[in-house]
């Protein structure tokens, strides 16, 4: 069942409760079936177009489908580390709510929330040796997100590694070295929108 996050036993609830349903009302009862399994199929779709199978290791991308409604630079993150950038996206629950790796990396560093954080914290390590952070936190519903990495694990740039139930919102922690090339109120598309430029001599200006 790759179409959608959702887990299989709630396709054999959603098949019982339709042959229910329409055992006791009829068409109406399946029809409402059909209805309510679209409206769930819609939400907890999966990413429609395929990405690129190529990766271009100069830039970040977006780790997720939403709007950046705050950029903030020169910020220190007990997890992550003194002057970063932080941009906040927005994941709507209308929107395609996958998590994507930003870069081509290694998990560095995987932390669950906790009452001291309340976000899901994820660090990519790149071959240069500086870390992207992900901060994820829960939506509205207080459903927590689901990642599925742990720390050695690697992919590449557009990897999926989890999802935001109903959307919520995503902070990329970038290190200042690197140059962010998004603005706020921009929408962007997960493994599409570049949110930073990675220089091809980094590794000189962080040595």
């Amino acid at each position: 069942m790759g179409l959608t996050y959702l887990p299989r036993w709630i396709y054999f609830f959603i098949s019982f409760v339709a042959l229910l349903l329409m055992l006791l009302f009829g068409v109406v009862g399946l029809l409402v079936t059909v209805i309510t399994f679209a409206i769930t199929f819609g939400i907890f779709r999966k990413q429609k177009q395929d990405f690129r199978t190529d990766s271009n290791d100069n830039v970040i991308v977006s780790p997720v489908n939403g709007r950046v409604y705050k950029i903030e630079k020169n910020i220190t993150h007990e997890f992550f580390g003194t002057d970063m950038t932080c941009v906040q996206i927005q994941v709507p629950f209308w929107k395609e709510f996958g998590l994507f790796f930003p870069a081509k990396s290694e998990i560095h560093q995987v932390q669950a929330s906790c009452e001291a954080c309340v976000d899901h914290l994820v660090k990519f390590r790149l071959k240069s040796g500086l870390d992207i952070g992900l901060a994820v936190g829960q939506n509205i519903l207080r459903l927590a997100p689901q990642i599925i990495v742990l720390p050695g694990d690697r992919g590449k740039q557009k990897v999926n590694f989890g999802f935001l139930p109903m959307g919520g919102e995503v902070k990329v922690y970038i290190p200042s070295a690197l140059e962010v090339l998004i603005n706020e109120k921009d929408e962007v598309v997960a493994g599409q929108g570049i949110l930073a430029g990675i220089p091809t001599d980094i590794e000189e200006k962080i040595i």
